[in-house]
């Protein structure tokens, strides 16, 4: 069989796609894989072992994306009406050549398989060929009565569907246009409601890929439409990351001269001032008597890992070889990351920055495993109150209950295989 996986946004979005890439490949199935033009370098060598996947390059280079004026400033504008004009540039940004890539990728696919964002114009693509439509929701977007839109507050589940259904019509009137502009040059009638329902009239499914336990409440209401999985990640001889963390490897040897380091990693999200931040770090773990990793994400740091130094800072590593060698993790939220974080055991602390981020930091915070900070408020005393939170002993051994409970990612990418491939056989081709 022919899948074609088209994923779009920051290696977190990719990421998870690229798991379940391999172990389609695995299985003897062709996977043509759409990846941004900055991550291609990234998927090509993660899926070297895996001759079945093509990479090719697919909507716009997100990290450019990121650090571009429309998302680090107009889009957090105070006028109300420079937000709305940036938030429309945003949805718009890359679709018509996104659109006729993805075309070209899915000629002769048997099924398509997404992430969180494009989901639109994959699903389109999937109903012009009558091929199964399926995608990986990274957390909770659909209306349902277990949790609130505001992450962290506590409301009447009918509020909470209420809410979400105001979403739900918000994004489709804002897609409407350019989605049957799309479905017209397919050949298919115009919408007229909502991606949620047409995804449920079509049959398709969207794997929560994530644990239920964050969520209490939402795999009961949901069913199997909306299937959770469990955290996808990466095997390790896919990730080719930047510090070795062997024996002997610099970074180990600085690991190993002192007490279990905290990590801090803010990922794909562009941090403006990166040397005050180390500064700030520095000046907190110098007077709490901690120890210190800094990975680098797609921020500007140079690398450093000096024996004696109370801080190392690192480009790109390993979460799951280091992590377990860590006190407790602070990073920007990406859902790769906090389940990373989780799996280890280890307390965390969210420092978000928008989308999905803080519903994560409010999910570790209401099972006590973690605590959150909106990260343009953070500064030493914020951090210090965090840390403290962190490294109390109740923090901990919630966190260590927490990974005890989780899905292993093997079992997670096994089972969201096997739900590609049953849609597939349903289908009857």
């Amino acid at each position: 069989m022919k899948f074609v996986l088209p994923f779009t946004g920051s290696r977190g979005d990719v990421q998870p796609g690229l798991a379940l890439a391999i172990e389609l490949d695995r299985r003897g199935h062709r996977v043509a894989f759409g990846a941004p033009p900055n991550l291609v370098t990234f998927a090509t060598a993660a899926t070297t072992s895996s001759p079945g996947v093509t990479v090719v390059p697919f909507g716009p280079d997100t990290k450019a994306l990121l650090e571009s004026d429309l998302v680090r400033r107009r889009i957090k504008a105070k006028n109300p009406r420079t937000r709305i004009a940036a938030l429309a540039e945003l949805a718009n940004f890359g679709w018509d050549d996104m659109t006729r890539q993805l075309s070209a990728m899915a000629s002769g696919a048997d099924a398509a398989v997404t992430g969180t964002l494009g989901q639109e114009m994959t699903f389109n693509v999937a109903e012009s060929l009558a091929i199964p439509f399926l995608a990986l929701h990274y957390c909770p977007i659909r209306s349902n009565g277990s949790m609130s839109v505001v992450p962290g507050k506590k409301l009447p589940p009918i509020v909470n569907r209420a809410t979400w259904r105001v979403l739900e019509a918000m994004r489709w009137r804002s897609m409407r246009e350019r989605e049957n502009k799309q479905r017209r040059s397919l050949g298919l009638p115009d919408a007229v409601s909502a991606l949620p329902k047409r995804i449920a009239d079509y049959g398709g499914t969207e794997l929560q890929a994530y644990d239920g336990a964050l969520f209490p409440g939402l795999e009961q209401e949901w069913g199997s439409p909306r299937p959770f999985v469990g955290f996808i990640e990466l095997p390790s001889t896919a990730q080719h990351l930047g510090a070795e963390l062997g024996q002997g490897s610099a970074l180990r040897c600085w690991i190993d001269e002192g007490s279990p380091p905290l990590y801090f990693g803010f990922g794909s999200m562009p941090v403006k001032d990166p040397q005050s931040l180390v500064r700030m770090i520095e000046e907190v773990c110098a007077a709490g008597g901690h120890r210190a990793v800094i990975s680098s994400g797609w921020s500007s740091m140079a690398e450093r890992i000096e024996s004696g130094s109370i801080v190392a800072l690192v480009s790109a590593v390993d979460h799951a070889a280091l992590f377990p060698l860590c006190r407790a993790v602070i990073h920007h939220g990406g859902a790769g990351t906090t389940a990373a974080g989780i799996r280890a055991g280890l307390p965390t602390m969210i420092c978000w920055f928008s989308a999905d981020q803080p519903f994560w930091g409010a999910a570790l915070g209401r099972v006590g495993a973690g605590t959150a900070v909106k990260f343009s408020s953070l500064d030493n005393r914020t951090l210090q109150h965090g840390l403290e939170i962190l490294l109390a002993p109740d923090t901990a051994a919630r966190a260590r209950e927490l990974a005890s409970s989780m899905t292993p990612p093997s079992d997670a990418v096994r089972r969201s295989a096997d739900l590609v491939e049953r849609a597939v056989t349903r289908n009857g081709r």
